[in-house]
């Protein structure tokens, strides 16, 4: 006992001396070490096309095997050609740069990525180096109509506006993973009532190049408005809604609901390009089943403030009269408002709120002929933009530019389409429509002002809506410190 008292006691005094008398001192001491910038450079742009549209039931409508692809898209490719840059295309064909612009056309039978190789690793991305879309004209018993939508490039969040789940309209979600690690996503969805709580929502696996549909009916069945976020870990995504509607037993209609924007205060949604507007309304009045061949605006309100809404649809010139809607859209929730009495003639939006929301417009489109033909497509808010922006042009159809200037003075912009360049001033709070030549790129040059804007396809009075956007990887200094 006594032995073990001591020993305390040692150590006790041993601990007092160390914090009066003792000074600390590394274990080892490995000076300063200063950390360097490195440049990274951005990973080659790709954007992958999601390639034809899925038949649920299969040809006809019977099957329980799941989906059949439909035939196969047409892709338009615009490529700048610039130097030491070389173009992966679909089929592993490789294009190399010469530093002149490019216009491409294949077929895709399924999902598909194009990457520009740049060697360099200094020519600046965008889509005046690479951009691509898609279009299908469906014209099955089961679809009919014209599927359009942007090749993309895979993100990590990603929000659609748009779709139904009543009775005859049927939305899919596709979800495609180009990347070389698998991803699992999880999903929200919000309609009029709110959001779903539905099992199944979360974990969704999409492996690394793979393709999956899934039906929203088995999350939100019989919803009139929808909204999706999807959020993915692991590979990066892209998502598209594809919507087709059944009028009785007859297909009418069908199209792509892309990715949204970023939730805004201020949208513009350029393309509002209404035709047979009075053939809508004959047909709205023959049957229940055409109800919803009207103009609409669609929003999601975020968080738990309503939201104050004002939308002005402007003419494009003094024969065609827009409208103002003011109207409340109630937090948490999808709110769909018709936008009644447009004639035919050219459009554009302007929405403002009070909180920022999400935001689309259905633009649809009839031809009552020995036929009852409808369409329809829904138009994203555009991103505005100051720096040059391309856009592929289909070579079907017959396919129209909306750029609009929402500010108060008026603005030069440039269009150039092949080796010809064409100047136009659009005045303040105005547009300007410009008529595309099937199957060459346009390249939008603004000059002082943001502007923005949508291309319009029309084939055979059949619908599809192409955005104007600009994908890009970043690059940029990484800080790096070894020790």
């Amino acid at each position: 006992m006594v032995i073990r008292l001591l020993r305390l006691l040692l150590i006790a005094i041993s601990a007092t001396a160390l914090v009066y008398f003792g000074t600390s001192a590394p274990i080892f001491s490995a000076g300063e070490v200063k950390s360097k910038l490195h440049q990274v450079s951005a990973r080659d742009l790709q954007v992958t096309c999601s390639g034809p549209a899925f038949l649920s039931g299969g040809t006809a409508g019977t099957s329980v095997t799941g989906f059949k692809r439909l035939g196969s898209a047409a892709i338009s490719l615009s490529y700048s050609g610039a130097k030491s840059t070389s173009l992966n295309l679909f089929t592993g064909k490789k294009i190399t740069g010469y530093g002149i612009r490019q216009d491409i056309f294949q077929r895709l039978k399924k999902a598909g990525a194009v990457s520009v190789l740049d060697s360099s690793g200094k020519v600046e991305q965008g889509s005046a180096l690479l951009t691509a879309n898609e279009i299908q004209m469906a014209s099955k018993k089961t679809m009919r109509g014209l599927l359009a939508a942007p090749c993309l490039r895979p993100q990590s969040e990603l929000w659609l506006v748009g779709g139904s789940t009543m009775t005859g309209r049927e939305s899919l979600l596709i979800l495609n993973n180009p990347t070389q690690v698998d991803a699992t996503v999880d999903l929200e969805i919000f309609t009029e009532n709110g959001s779903s709580h539905s099992a199944g929502l979360t974990g969704v696996a999409v492996a690394s190049h793979k393709t999956i549909v899934l039906p929203l009916a088995a999350f939100v069945l019989r919803s009139q408005s929808i909204a999706v976020h999807a959020i993915s870990r692991g590979g990066s995504v892209t998502a598209l809604i594809q919507q087709k509607a059944l009028r009785g037993v007859k297909a009418a209609g069908a199209d792509y609901i892309a990715p949204a924007p970023a939730r805004s205060t201020f949208s513009v949604i350029p393309g509002i390009l209404v035709r047979g507007s009075k053939d809508s309304a004959r047909l709205r009045k023959h049957s229940h089943t055409f109800s919803d061949v009207e103009q609409l605006l669609r929003v999601y309100v975020p968080g738990s403030v309503n939201a104050n809404l004002t939308l002005q649809v402007l003419g494009s010139n003094s024969h065609t009269f827009g409208t103002v809607l003011s109207v409340k859209a109630i937090a948490g929730k999808v709110s769909d408002f018709e936008i009644k009495g447009l004639k035919d003639g050219d459009y554009f939006a302007l929405l403002n709120s009070d909180v920022p929301v999400q935001s689309a417009i259905r633009l649809v489109r009839s031809k009552v002929t020995s036929d009852k033909v409808t369409d329809f497509a829904w138009l994203n808010s555009a991103e505005g933009f100051q720096t040059p922006r391309y856009i592929a042009v289909p070579k079907a159809g017959i396919s129209k530019l909306s750029i609009i200037n929402p500010s108060s003075k008026s603005t030069t912009v440039s269009i150039k389409i092949g080796s010809v360049t064409v100047k136009r001033t659009i005045a303040g709070g105005s547009d300007a429509v410009i008529r595309a030549s099937a199957g060459m790129s346009i390249g939008i040059y603004p000059s002082d002002k943001k502007v923005y804007a949508n291309l319009i396809v029309d084939v055979s009075g059949r619908i599809g809506v192409l955005p104007v956007l600009d994908d890009k990887n970043i690059s940029g200094k990484v800080s790096v410190s070894v020790h």
